[in-house]
């Protein structure tokens, strides 16, 4: 077989050149288990595109050119002679074992086969247990060739030794004539040498069916493009034009020769025939049962390696739902507890974006990965989304799909099959999914609460100061649930001031909780410790902590309102801002939008003077605190850090360009002298939420509003009326 160098060369440059022209990235792992030895690589089948760039990616990894088996359609004309060049052989050319055990024995070209003996298009693998592929309208075991190419090359090369040792020179010529080993390749090379099978692994993350520039010019040149090929166009061009991730992960090597023990083939390698016709072959060497048990062993390997993504997670969990009508809530829980429990277990094979922190998909933010495969799911007319609920498309999910359509109709179920091959991991989601509602709404709710408070242990023990930090009850959040079942009617959030503590918020929330309410008390990240640490904090970490405590209560009531006093007030703000409609009303207690105190105003001066001190190790000059008289000294600090008034600024820098989307009922109490904030915060509030909205709104001002002590309970009765008509409304 003659394969061209240059068109290798020159067909890795067009490559090179087309992943760097598009958001493709190619990302391999375990190309430390490429043996130097022969090595056959299976690799699992799903693109036409693994027939040109899984050779390009071993020869980057190798230096070695690639033989590998192509589908035999493909072959014919002058595309078919330039694939031959390349190192591909068609799947029915008659001679291609001989070539592909000739490569093996000598060393110099790996082969590469795809085991299924076809594109598995559905990925669908398993069936009763056992590995089913479709073909021809049925589903049949795999074919055991790339087996058989191997035991049979370790068999010849067993031979090959046992000539050379009994110096049978006559036949070991026989055999390097037939697989066209030339002279001067050293026997001894050859036969010190072992046969390797190496699974492989390719995995895509998203896979989308679109269409794009690349089916639109083969429709605007070919009449009459069939179903099929148009099908492959918008899966396979939309990988390339959009951009999608390739994991390529290389398995454990699989030595041959111990598949070659039994007795009888023992024999057969150590007496004087050939076997080199096939009529010998199948007369005289049976490796049936090993090459059967040689097929399971890489196939697990090959599907056990399936890069696990954010697609396959929802995919599973969307089929395996049995009613039609699901809780979105529900289904994002389950799937984030999937994704912990991988983590926890540490899945070896796994996407970079499952390794990340997915709080956010708990905390209705907006998660990439999970509005990435609704919005498919919902262009697919797989599912809608209606108020709060997937309803997922019947018809869709009750058709037999056609093999060669089912990318295209429904992808949901190509991924769902993909990762049933992962017996482990289908296992744990199973247990997942017949767990009730309200214990998964438990398990979410206790985990937050308990990390809730460790963060706050951490803090307090790496911050504390003797004689400043207040005792812990004042700083650490609180949990006020109803006595009588898990799911409440009723759910407060209560957020505190800059400075301050959850305590602060302690005699509302005792309120509240009297008056029919489950109650959390967040701690903003610095709080409730030392100004030291409110020093080290951005304001996204004060967002954060108030999105715990949404998980929490998110768990634990049917309706949330959220209340927030002073930059509790602005976070509450931002929270129903970004998050819309998932609170039923928010109230604002002296939200900041300016600061007060002039001096505040070179806030950021001071920490760039701060931080440029830091940078050239000078401690004279810096200014790290202002000093702070409280009007609750045994909550608040007295002490307050410049780089925290910064982070304030940055709060109320959001919250004022938020304030147009704001579109909750909003109840908005100012004090007109209070010292900290400016007395025209409330009504730019008020005018900034938009006429059309006003009268989701009310405004009330007084001299001075406080959230504890003397005086408090008018507030009180004011919030807890606006939020008795909110719930209820």
């Amino acid at each position: 077989m003659q394969v061209s160098g240059f068109l290798i060369n020159l067909t890795k440059i067009a490559l090179d050149a087309l992943f760097k022209a598009t958001n493709a990235e190619i990302k391999v792992h375990g190309e430390e288990n490429i043996p130097d030895q022969p090595v056959l690589y299976v690799i699992n089948h799903f693109t036409r595109m693994e027939t040109f760039f899984l050779p390009y990616v071993i020869k980057k990894i190798t230096g070695k050119d690639v033989l590998s088996l192509a589908f035999k359609d493909l072959f014919g004309g002058g595309f078919g002679r330039f694939l031959e060049r390349l190192g591909a052989i068609p799947t029915n050319a008659p001679d291609r074992d001989r070539i592909m055990i000739g490569a093996l024995l000598k060393g110099d070209m790996p082969c590469l086969i795809f085991p299924e003996g076809q594109m598995i298009k559905d990925k669908k693998l398993i069936e009763k247990g056992k590995f089913m592929v479709y073909n021809s309208g049925i589903r049949r075991p795999p074919h055991t060739g790339a087996a058989m190419i191997a035991l049979r090359t370790e068999f010849y090369r067993e031979k090959m030794r046992y000539y050379n040792e009994k110096g049978l020179t006559d036949e070991l010529d026989a055999y390097l004539k037939h697989f066209e080993i030339e002279s001067d390749k050293g026997i001894d090379d050859i036969i010190r040498q072992e046969t390797i099978i190496l699974p492989v692994n390719i995995s895509y993350f998203p896979v989308r069916a679109r269409e794009n520039i690349i089916n639109k010019i083969a429709n605007l040149f070919v009449d009459n493009v069939s179903e099929r090929i148009e099908e492959e166009l918008e899966v396979e061009g939309s990988m390339i034009i959009d951009g999608v991730d390739i994991d390529i992960n290389f398995g454990n090597p699989i030595p041959i020769r111990p598949y070659l023990n039994r007795r009888s083939i023992i024999k057969k390698s150590q007496d004087n025939c050939k076997y080199l016709m096939d009529s010998e072959v199948k007369k005289g060497l049976h490796f049936r049962k090993e090459a059967l048990s040689l097929m399971c062993r890489y196939m697990d390997s090959i599907y056990d390696m399936t890069t696990v993504n954010h697609d396959h997670v929802f995919s599973f969990i969307l089929a395996k739902y049995k009613a039609n009508r699901i809780d979105e809530a529900d289904f994002i829980n389950r799937a984030y507890l999937a994704i912990d429990r991988m983590n926890k277990t540490e899945l070896e094979y796994c996407h970079s974006n499952l390794k990340l922190n997915q709080d956010s998909m708990l905390t209705d933010d907006g998660h990439r990965g999970y509005d990435s495969f609704i919005e498919a799911a919902k262009s697919d007319g797989l599912i809608s989304v209606e108020d709060g609920y997937i309803i997922k498309n019947r018809d869709k999910f009750s058709n037999i799909y056609g093999f060669h359509s089912i990318r295209k109709d429904n992808i949901v179920e190509v991924l769902k099959n993909e990762i049933e091959p992962i017996r482990h991991l289908v296992r744990d989601i199973n247990k997942l999914m017949w767990l009730p509602n309200f214990i998964v709404r438990k398990i979410i709710r206790d985990r937050f609460v308990k990390l809730d408070n460790d963060i706050f242990n951490r803090d307090y023990e790496k911050y504390y100061i003797e004689g400043e930090t207040k005792p812990k009850e004042i700083g650490r959040p609180f949990f006020l649930k109803r006595p009588f079942g898990i799911y409440s009617r009723r759910g407060v959030i209560l957020i505190h001031g800059y400075m301050s503590a959850p305590e602060e918020m302690r005699e509302l929330a005792d309120y509240l909780y009297h008056t029919g309410h489950a109650v959390y008390g967040v701690r903003m990240r610095g709080h409730g410790t030392a100004p030291e640490d409110l020093s080290q904090i951005q304001w996204n970490e004060w967002y954060d902590s108030v999105n715990r405590g949404y998980v929490v209560m998110k768990n634990t009531a049917r309706k949330i309102a959220i209340v927030g006093f002073s930059t509790g007030a602005g976070l509450a703000l931002l929270q129903a801002i970004r998050k819309r409609d998932r609170f039923c009303s928010v109230i604002s207690i002296n939200a900041p939008l300016k600061l007060n105190n002039i001096a505040s105003n070179f806030a950021s001066v001071v920490v760039f003077w701060n931080e440029l001190l830091e940078k050239i190790h000078i401690k004279k000059g810096k200014m790290d605190f202002v000093d702070n008289q409280p009007e609750n000294p045994h909550i608040n600090y007295f002490r307050n850090p410049v780089s925290g008034v910064r982070e304030l600024e940055k709060v109320m820098d959001a919250v004022r360009k938020g304030l147009k989307e704001l579109d909750v009922p909003t109840f908005i109490i100012q004090g007109i002298d209070d010292p900290i904030v400016n007395p025209e915060s409330g009504q730019e509030i008020y005018d900034k939420i938009g006429t059309e909205r006003k009268e989701l709104s009310r405004v009330y001002a007084n001299r001075h509003v406080i959230v504890r002590g003397n005086g408090s309970h008018k507030i009180f009765a004011m919030v807890n009326e606006f939020l008795k008509n909110h719930f209820n409304s």
